[in-house]
Formats: structure tokens, sequence, C-alpha cells
């Protein structure tokens, strides 16, 4: 999967094409057998995937609680044997855990977080204002989060979260993994990205 927000797609005219030629495709299908399940309650927590028509299996899928064919239901024990293997899966994601990107010094007295879109106009606008008392750290994967970030947060003197959002809502996350609040929120939701500009501005003003 490679995910991407509006605001990007929006404005690829003046942005470089990815280049995907390097990335090694996977696939994690199987081919079914008559006994499938499409749920199967494993060590991992990972279910073999098939998918309808390849293979000899019933592929049945539900969004409701169900059993490990795929099946509704309301059984408790199942319920919580269906809870405990996707907790499992969240451990092993854990493992593949994207970490954040600091542009700047460690030991910055100011730390701007952002993510997303945010990333080349934060990065322009720490290079205009030059100076080593600001760092940037971007996240490219919100949840799980790194332990780098909590680590980085902690380090700072002064926090702050640029968003393009109403209510912060990673400053809120951040806030509920690390018990630390953000001494300033950056945010914008008029429809319009940040510009160079106006991030620059506000930073500016911080230091």
């Amino acid at each position: 999967f490679i995910l991407t927000d509006q605001y990007l797609v929006d404005t690829k005219f003046n942005t470089r094409p990815f280049k995907l030629d390097a990335l090694e495709l996977e696939s994690h299908i199987v081919e079914t057998d008559a006994d499938y399940k499409r749920y199967a309650i494993t060590d991992s927590g990972l279910s073999p995937r098939g998918i309808p028509g390849l293979g000899e299996g019933l592929v049945a899928v539900d969004s409701d609680e169900h059993d490990e064919a795929g099946r509704i239901t309301e059984q408790m024990d199942m319920r919580v044997m269906m809870t405990d293997k996707r907790l499992r899966k969240l451990a092993l994601i854990k493992e593949d855990i994207v970490p954040p990107t600091l542009i700047g010094r460690e030991d910055a007295r100011l730390l701007i977080l952002g993510w997303g879109s945010t990333l080349e106009i934060l990065r322009e606008a720490l290079a205009e204002i030059n100076s080593n008392d600001i760092a940037f750290l971007h996240s490219s994967q919100l949840w799980p989060m790194h332990p780098d970030l909590s680590r980085l947060v902690r380090s700072a003197e002064v926090v702050a979260v640029l968003e393009g959002n109403a209510t912060g809502q990673f400053a809120s996350l951040v806030k509920r993994e690390t018990g630390i609040a953000a001494d300033h929120l950056i945010l914008k939701y008029n429809g319009l990205q940040f510009s160079v500009e106006e991030v620059t501005k506000r930073l500016m003003e911080l230091l």
C-alpha cells in the first residue's frame, strides 16, 4: 500500500515523481484448502489470507465478532480469543514501526512536531530560519508511536505541534502516550495548506 494525502495529490505538478522501481513486491495471499479459516487463531495473530476463487475453501469475511471461519458469533470465549489475537497483531506491528525523522539538532531548545505533508514546508521553513535552537521531528507513521518520539519530546525545553486540523489531533495522541502536553499548537483548518512564509513567521515568534 502506498498512502498519501489529498494535498500531495493536488500539488503533484510540482512534486518529484516517486521512484518505486526498487520496492520489493510481496504477496501474502494463500491458496485455500477445503478447511480454510479466514480468521484462524495463530501465535502471531496473523491469519492466512485467502481470496474467493483461489483454492477450494470458502472465504467468509465479517466485521461483527466472528469465529475462525468468519461466522458471526456472540460466544464470549470466542470474543476473548479474537480480541487477544488482534492484540498480538499490534505487538507484531511494533517490530516494524517507522521511526520519526529529525531535522536539526537533538539538543535544540524548541522542538516542532509534524506529520504528513507538513514535511517539506517545515523543512524549508527551518532552512530559512537557520538556527540551532529549533528542530523538526516528522512522523510518517503515527501509530504505534516510536520510542524515539517520546525520548525527544521529553528532552526538549519547548514543544510545539503544527497540524492541519482544528483540534490538534496529533498533539492529543502525543500527550496520551508521553504524558507531555505541547507548549504551543500551530493549527490551520481553513481548507488551505500551510505556506512556508506563515510557518516561518510563527516559528520565529516562538524562538
